[in-house]
């Protein structure tokens, strides 16, 4: 690369703030390593002070490196530890200037002291930010959702769901009387003279930016545990604000069931050397690595399931262990884990309930967007189909392959080797793309599945079943958006008895004289 080329390179100005999408230079150029955020949470002014080390590992030569950090902060100071460092503020982030240019090889730690008041969020968890809300006895409640809307909006980071670090610290100061909840294990409690307390929160292995997040609240903590697949016995936190103290006894025994569900069909819980935990939150829920929030206010169905807790603990592996590289894969998240919601229904209820789960799923597609676009790839590529398109193409994909074949591409998924299926420090926690999930079920299949992945996954429109009856003949025949390839066969039921109709494209199907049939009438098929 030439001088030229790589001064106009580092002085890209970055894109409109958003999470995720194309790296720039100045971003590609470090791998976080870690980060240790100290917050002074003030809810009386509604605002908060803080300061953030993020330590780096350079892999592009670069004399300035690009760190996100939202827009009402006031970035009061910058160095490296040591010495002051010269710094651009930049419309959702800033540039930070080295007095030489650094290395690959080379270690980066960048300190940042900054205060404001943040984003409060409009419609939280669907957008991001903070909550100041009031428990039931009128206490202060304080909540962060960062999903999408990016981690720059509580401290300053690489906000890139590429680059998560391999550990983090939070060190959470909150007026007495409340109780600061952090991803990870509790390692310090300190009161100050100002009548404030803080919390030392430690999370030891790799944790997406947007899990990094706290909740403050008169919380008391209720404990149990959990014996893992693998033998461990797993803690079990719940951090539960008083008025709902004698709820929690219940939601505990509903988490062991999910526990044992997820670990049963998709691998050990990843995170059983730190805790299972939860924490009561004023919005619904969201997927934080070790601390999930529950906000569904206990509506149990009869036979006890929280769909809330499930959906949000089931992310421990489709999104904390198993992880998208971008958001345009966001749907592995959240079609993965919506299918087996739906799944646990089948374990507990019968496959007809699960049929009906899935009918439900079919009724709210929007279809108004693929599910993994190839041209977009920050968070505001993706839609709603992720959760119930994405669940219908993995519920397709079981018809196709058969259950054995889907378990295992499943299981694979989360763990790809029955080695990896012992790692608990670390080394098992994955980004991934769509494209391994295609390879993985391609293999365990025999089949070249790619076809099936390009229909549903890679555009929007959904294939169209044309029948037409000639006869005593009834002709099939598929209407595939771009005539792409698609010999997905289709279940008919011809006077009472089933058949399994194999499509190259087209088929043709005696139905006798009568000619009463029902085509795939599970609804195994996804289709417009």
């Amino acid at each position: 690369m030439t001088p030229a080329l790589f001064l106009l390179l580092a002085q890209q100005q970055p894109p409109q703030h958003i999470s995720g999408g194309p790296l720039m230079l100045e971003q590609a150029c470090y791998d976080v390593q870690s980060y240790d955020i100290a917050l002074n949470v003030k809810p009386a002014t509604k605002s908060i002070s803080g300061k953030t080390i993020i330590d780096a590992n350079i892999v592009i030569p670069t004399g300035s490196v690009l760190i996100d950090l939202d827009d009402p902060y006031e970035v009061r100071r910058v160095t490296d530890g040591k010495t002051d460092l010269r710094f651009d503020r930049l419309p959702g982030a800033m540039r930070v200037y080295f007095p030489l240019s650094k290395q690959p090889g080379e270690k980066m730690s960048v300190e940042i002291t900054y205060d404001g008041v943040p984003h409060v969020a409009r419609n939280a968890p669907w957008d991001g930010g903070f909550m100041w809300a009031k428990t039931p006895s009128g206490a202060d409640w304080v909540s962060v959702a960062l999903q999408g809307a990016g981690a720059d909006l509580l401290f300053p980071c690489k906000d890139h769901p590429s680059d998560r670090p391999n550990k983090a610290t939070m060190r959470i100061t909150v007026p007495e009387g409340l109780l600061a909840v952090g991803p990870g294990k509790l390692v310090k409690t300190s009161t100050s003279g100002d009548q404030t307390k803080t919390f030392d929160w430690h999370m030891s292995l790799p944790i997406n930016n947007y899990s990094l997040v706290f909740n403050a609240a008169p919380y008391e903590l209720v404990t149990d545990s959990v014996k893992s697949l693998g033998g461990q016995t797993v803690p079990v936190h719940y951090y539960v604000l008083p008025d709902n103290k004698d709820k929690a006894g219940k939601l505990i025994e509903e988490q062991k069931k999910y526990f044992h569900f997820m670990e049963k069909y998709c691998g050990p819980f990843p995170f059983r050397t730190v805790k299972m935990g939860i924490v009561e939150t004023p919005h619904l829920g969201m997927e934080h690595s070790t601390s999930i929030a529950y906000g569904n206010r206990y509506r149990f169905a009869e036979d006890g399931l929280d769909w809330l807790l499930l959906h949000e603990f089931g992310h421990e592996w489709w999104a904390n262990l198993v992880s998208n590289a971008d958001w345009r894969d966001m749907w592995i998240h959240e079609g993965f884990q919506s299918f087996l919601d739906t799944f646990y229904i089948e374990q507990t209820r019968g496959k007809q309930a699960y049929f009906d789960g899935m009918k439900r799923r079919r009724r709210a597609i929007r279809n108004a967007a693929p599910v993994a676009p190839r041209e977009e790839t920050s968070s505001a590529s993706y839609g709603g189909d992720i959760y119930d398109k994405g669940a219908l193409v993995l519920h397709s994909l079981r018809y196709l392959i058969g259950d054995d074949a889907f378990l295992r591409s499943i299981r694979r998924m989360a763990y790809p080797t029955k080695e990896s299926e012992t790692w608990a420090d670390g080394r098992a926690l994955r980004l991934v793309t769509t494209d391994d999930f295609v390879n993985i079920a391609s293999q365990e299949s025999g089949q070249d599945l790619r076809w099936f992945f390009e229909v549903y996954v890679r555009q929007a429109k959904l294939p169209k079943l044309v029948a037409t009856q000639n006869g005593s003949r009834l002709n099939l025949k598929w209407e595939v958006p771009g005539d792409l390839p698609f010999p997905m066969p289709v279940d008919v039921v011809v006077a009472g008895k089933a058949q399994r109709v194999s499509m190259l494209g087209a088929a043709t199907v005696e139905v006798g004289d009568a000619g009463s049939y029902v085509i795939d009438p599970d609804g195994w098929v996804l289709r417009e």
